[in-house]
């Protein structure tokens, strides 16, 4: 994917490169002098695109998307401010982009990665865009991990993933960056097939949500951040499982971190999104008393005050997933998808509803005759 477009802008300096066409159907140009202000463009409209493909029904071409990057790796610089690669940017980019991306996609995106890699970055700017490489890569070493899923593709991506995880190990001490190790924590703690990470929750009205009331319901879980816009978007566009699945087994929780419960609740009242909303950061203390903050007491690690505390929150036994991360949890408390495609959710979900009803069914019966 990488190169083509690439070779062809810098083979003709005095070209007019055109640009896919914007909203409203106006044709973007930019000549040589102005590939700094195409670049801003063309990041732009990835931002643009990243939250449209979202959308229920949307009909954004990937091949629209490869374009844009191509053109964007001409001068990466120009799209930021100061000349230089905002590395961060980046890397919240690709991994908007990668919400419900195939396989394929999702490669598509590393390899742009390594376009990024190949500029002049400082350390940081480095481990900023590796960690992107890692997070994009982690849903395929995860299916290449699964007995009887893997692919060529997954073979792929458990590679290149291991020469990112060798490329920041320390030679001398071993060490590895925490986005490495966290990665790890979720391939072992959060593959298909595992039993789901217990915690305890509030809900948006403060009331107390443990995973151990959830049994018997087929889960989706959502992470969502408002510094990743399309994880917004996908969540929204999550809410048509709640009206495709109201009669039956069927939750959906959203889940993201926040210091600040009243600009949670408030974004929350805008967003409109569907299913149950977790709250998971520090509730205040006077929703503590109103709640009675001894209903904590008793849980084990959590101990008796109103916040379980950083190390015990949902997002951290979850190993902080990455914004928009989806995972599909089976009514018996097991993982049996993450990070799919919208259309593979739905039909994921169905099956394992319909799993849900023969057991059920049996299970009566079961009793029927043993009476």
């Amino acid at each position: 994917m990488i190169g083509v477009l690439t070779a062809l802008t810098l083979a003709l300096p005095q070209a007019v490169v055109a640009l896919p066409t914007a909203p409203g159907g106006a044709q973007a140009a930019t000549s040589t002098a102005g590939l700094q202000s195409g670049a801003t463009w063309a990041y732009r409209e990835l931002q643009r695109l990243s939250c449209a493909r979202q959308r229920p029904g949307s009909e954004v071409p990937w091949a629209s998307v490869e374009s844009l990057l191509e053109l964007l790796l001409v001068d990466p610089s120009g799209a930021s401010s100061g000349g230089q690669p905002d590395a961060q940017g980046w890397a919240r980019l690709l991994g908007d982009l990668a919400i419900g991306a195939t396989a394929v996609q999702r490669l598509d995106l590393v390899r742009a990665c390594d376009g990024l890699l190949s500029a002049e970055l400082s350390a940081a700017q480095r481990r900023l865009l590796l960690g992107a490489q890692v997070a994009l890569l982690e849903p395929l070493v995860a299916q290449a991990t699964t007995e009887g899923r893997e692919t060529p593709l997954s073979r792929r991506a458990v590679e290149l993933y291991e020469s990112v995880a060798l490329a920041v190990t320390d030679a001398a001490t071993g060490e590895v960056p925490q986005f490495m190790r966290r990665s790890r924590l979720r391939l072992a703690r959060l593959r298909v097939g595992a039993a789901m990470p217990r915690f305890v929750a509030r809900d948006t009205a403060g009331n107390e949500l443990r995973s151990a009331q959830l049994e018997g319901e087929v889960l989706v879980l959502r992470f969502w951040d408002p510094s990743s816009p399309a994880s917004l978007v996908a969540h929204r566009a999550d809410s048509g499982l709640v009206r495709d699945f109201w009669d039956a087994p069927f939750d959906l929780l959203g889940v993201t971190r926040s210091e600040d419960r009243e600009a949670y609740l408030r974004l929350i009242e805008s967003a409109r999104f569907g299913g149950v909303q977790l709250f998971d950061g520090p509730i205040s203390s006077a929703l503590a008393d109103a709640l009675d903050e001894g209903s904590w007491s008793g849980f084990g690690a959590f101990g008796g005050t109103s916040d379980p505390g950083p190390k015990q929150r949902l997002l951290n036994r979850w190993g902080s997933p990455p914004p928009g991360s989806l995972f599909v949890v089976d009514a018996r408390g097991r993982i049996r998808g993450r990070d799919l495609p919208p259309g593979e959710t739905q039909t994921l979900v169905r099956t394992l509803i319909a799993e849900e009803r023969t057991r059920q069914r049996e299970l009566i019966l079961e009793g029927t005759r043993t009476r």
